[in-house]
């Protein structure tokens, strides 16, 4: 698949969060990981599988080939580009809206997600509370390792 917002966007709105029952929060459990990967592996460009755990740890430090740590502007501009980017948490995974959105501020980042609630194409501040925001790692696919 070519790498464009449309494209990146088309995937994202075709696993329908909000909708599908894959991704609906059932009893303790949540599946914002499941929805990450989804996203990523129907676009081509796999993330780490696992918990949000297991796929922060395999990220941080660049250890996983094309994933890279960007901060939070280049995430929403990566994302408006097409490329895959996540922001993710020990406990939580958000997949980067791309919105065309220019964030002046990590609350200003557009995402979907699977969670607690499922949610396309709205801010951040739906998945982390405002003071929980400076603890989100951003990252990025790149072609080149």
């Amino acid at each position: 698949m070519d790498i464009s917002k449309a494209n990146y966007k088309s995937v994202i709105d075709d696993l329908d969060v909000v909708n599908t029952s894959k991704y609906q929060p059932s009893g303790n459990k949540t599946y914002c990981n499941i929805f990450a990967q989804d996203v990523c592996d129907d676009y081509g460009m796999p993330l780490p599988s696992g918990t949000c755990a297991t796929m922060l740890k395999a990220l941080k430090g660049n250890n996983t080939p094309h994933w890279y740590s960007v901060n939070y502007s280049d995430a929403q501009a990566r994302a408006n580009q097409g490329y895959p980017t996540i922001g993710i948490t020990s406990d939580h995974v958000v997949v980067i809206y791309p919105s065309g959105n220019t964030p002046a501020s990590v609350s200003d980042l557009d995402m979907s997600m699977s969670g607690y609630a499922c949610y396309n194409n709205k801010k951040i501040t739906l998945a982390w509370k405002k003071e929980a925001l400076s603890d989100v790692r951003f990252y990025s696919w790149y072609e080149k390792e």
